[in-house]
């Protein structure tokens, strides 16, 4: 049987491809962002709707963006991954790099708020 590492290694996208894949990467959001701290973690989304207290399907309706999570449910996420959130707004049209962080979220109830704590440079 092929892995998946092994099939991407094979068969290389091309570069229109790769732009058109990373194009849908972005459309998806935050259900992308939700996928890859998923995988990070090495978690199923049955695992993960597990430390979440909610189902399988919802977690799959995140992650393919037929649903957004509510902040509440993203900042249960991140805790579940290991990760912390950072809530930030963009200029339309910009990369989807190019934000400024208005808060970040972390777990266990400590919260930095009110104020922007990073700037990401495009």
């Amino acid at each position: 049987m092929t892995t998946w590492q092994e099939f991407k290694k094979s068969n290389p996208l091309s570069a229109k491809d790769k732009r058109a894949y990373k194009a849908e990467r972005e459309a998806m959001g935050v259900g992308y962002l939700i996928l890859k701290a998923r995988a990070r973690a090495e978690l199923s989304q049955e695992q993960l709707a597990k430390k979440l207290g909610t189902s399988q399907p919802m977690v799959a309706r995140w992650e393919s963006g037929s649903q957004i999570p509510s902040v509440r449910s993203l900042l249960k996420i991140a805790e579940a991954t290991g990760l912390d959130l950072a809530l930030g707004l963009k200029e339309p049209g910009t990369s989807a790099s190019s934000f400024e962080v208005l808060e970040v979220l972390r777990g266990h109830g400590s919260t930095a708020r009110g104020e922007v704590l990073t700037e990401a440079a495009g």
